[in-house]
Parts: C-alpha cells; sequence; structure tokens
C-alpha cells in the first residue's frame, strides 16, 4: 500500500509543474503500445485464461492544445492455461483453446507535458471488438447443448494512462496503464 500510495504522489507531483507555452506534440502523431494482458475482472475467465499478447496502433490528429482524436486498430490473444487437461481414461489430453479478438477504435486523448523530455497521456480508447475462440474441444453431452457461440461481437471502452519519456525528435517510449472492458 505504501509503494502504491507514493507512486500516486510521485505522479501527481510531477503533473503539477506548470507546462511551458507552446509545448505540444506534433500535428499527426502515429502510437503504438505493446503489452502483455492480465485478466483481472472475471475469475472464471483468469482461472482459464493468460494473456498472450496485446498490440494496437493509432493514427491521431491534434485537434486544439493538446487535446487529440485518432482511430485504431487493437489485437489481443489468450490462451488457456497449461494445468487445464481433459481426463480420457488414463491419458491427459491438454487443451489448446485460443481467444483471439481484433477490433477498431476511436480515441480521444490529452496530453500534459511535465519537462521537455516527457509527457503524460490520458485517453480512451472505444470501438468494436471481434471475437474468435480457436480450438475449442465441444463436450458432447446432452447437458453442454446447445453449444456456446465460438465467435462473437462486442462493444469495448479501453482508458488508458501513460508516462511518454521522449528520446529523440520522432521517437518516445512509454509505460502504460489501460483497462479494456468488453460488454459481452
Amino acid at each position: 500500500m505504501k509503494r502504491a500510495l507514493t507512486l500516486v504522489i510521485i505522479c501527481f507531483s510531477m503533473f503539477g509543474h506548470s507546462q511551458k507555452e507552446g509545448q505540444e506534440n506534433a500535428l499527426f502523431t502515429i502510437r503504438g503500445n505493446i503489452g502483455i494482458p492480465r485478466v483481472i475482472g472475471s475469475e472464471m475467465f483468469r482461472t482459464s485464461f493468460a494473456g498472450l499478447y496485446e498490440a494496437n496502433l493509432s493514427l491521431n490528429l491534434r485537434l486544439f492544445k493538446n487535446f487529440y482524436l485518432g482511430m485504431g486498430y487493437q489485437n489481443t490473444q489468450f490462451q488457456n492455461n497449461k494445468f487445464l487437461k481433459f481426463q480420457y481414461f488414463n491419458a491427459s489430453i491438454p487443451y489448446n483453446t485460443r481467444l483471439l479478438s481484433s477490433g477498431a477504435f476511436l480515441k480521444v486523448g490529452y496530453d500534459k507535458f511535465f519537462s521537455d523530455k516527457g509527457y503524460a497521456c490520458f485517453s480512451v480508447n472505444s470501438g468494436i471488438m471481434f471475437n474468435n475462440y480457436f480450438n475449442v474441444n465441444a463436450d458432447t453431452s446432452l447437458a453442454n447443448r446447445p453449444y456456446g457461440l465460438t465467435d462473437f461481437t462486442a462493444p469495448s471502452v479501453q482508458p488508458e494512462v501513460s508516462l511518454n519519456f521522449i528520446v529523440e525528435k520522432h521517437l518516445a517510449f512509454s509505460i502504460m496503464l489501460g483497462y479494456t472492458t468488453m460488454f459481452s
């Protein structure tokens, strides 16, 4: 708890500095994120699946000051946890089920510079996700019929907060925290 509180205080103290007049990002920016998703919402999904990767890319246009609007593409993949196995007589057959999610989103955000070499970014991605389960081993017993869908579409929202560190004129690296919610 002390570490989390210290981190929050440091973040707020960095944002408390006044922004230099005229300091803003380029009119057009390309922003990309790559990470490993961690399931924290559904206990059943967290027990069954682990994140492999999440990647998104957005094209953004600065509207005024440091507010921007963009559009992008996101791709995420989960695979089932290795301890899940199907017992068939005396043999153990591992599952290889995967969930692949792809989608388009609109991005709205704000950049807050805290120095010449760094800025914080607050944004929200909202769009539609197309989800497919692959390698599903259907249980053929009557109790499990009708089978569940292996593909579905869901609207999604993803608020993001990132700290960006400018390395070169056209390159910055960041530490990003996001929380994706699918409404299905």
